[in-house]
């Protein structure tokens, strides 16, 4: 019975961080860093028992190219998608720009891993506009009603990194909890 129970515990806890091997992920970003940034997401989720996400290589060509769009038509600048439009596909989306140099080559799960530090920021309660401004990356993350993401890479002329994730359905809704 032990034994049993320890199996099922291993397995029920690699369901939860990973969806299998991403073989192509739509975007810039390689399988193996793109599972990195998966398995962070769904270890962030399963921290407030919220179910896993799993890898959309569609969603992740939306956010290439929106990262290649800041690269190049907004000049590195971090702007929001706009919600209307031909190209809106209504995803909820984060953005991390690394700006100075690097000592050893970019991991996109480092926008991921900024996302998740707002968290101490973060009291349990209804998305306010008070709130959100300072916790909406990791409201995203942990969104309860978000079953997908994907996210994109580009790099700025000056050496800057921008990494953009798409998230569907998107969270982030004012006066609902986040989970």
């Amino acid at each position: 019975m032990l034994k049993m129970l320890l199996f099922v515990f291993l397995f029920s806890s690699r369901l939860c961080f990973s969806q299998g091997t991403i073989e192509s992920t739509g975007s810039s970003i390689s399988p193996g860093d793109a599972q990195a940034m998966l398995d962070q997401n769904n270890k962030v989720r399963n921290d407030v028992h919220v179910p896993p996400l799993t890898w959309n290589s569609e969603i992740a060509a939306y956010a290439q190219h929106w990262a290649d769009s800041l690269t190049t038509v907004y000049n590195c600048k971090l702007n929001h998608r706009g919600n209307v439009g031909k190209n809106y596909m209504g995803y909820g989306e984060n953005i991390y720009i690394h700006m100075g140099a690097l000592m050893e080559p970019f991991k996109p799960v480092t926008g991921s891993v900024q996302w998740y530090s707002e968290i101490p920021q973060f009291k349990y309660g209804k998305l306010t506009s008070k709130n959100w401004y300072k916790t909406g990356h990791y409201t995203q993350m942990v969104w309860k009603n978000t079953t997908q993401m994907g996210a994109g890479m580009a790099t700025c002329p000056d050496g800057s990194i921008i990494v953009v994730a798409n998230y569907n359905p998107p969270g982030n809704y004012m006066g609902e909890y986040p989970y």
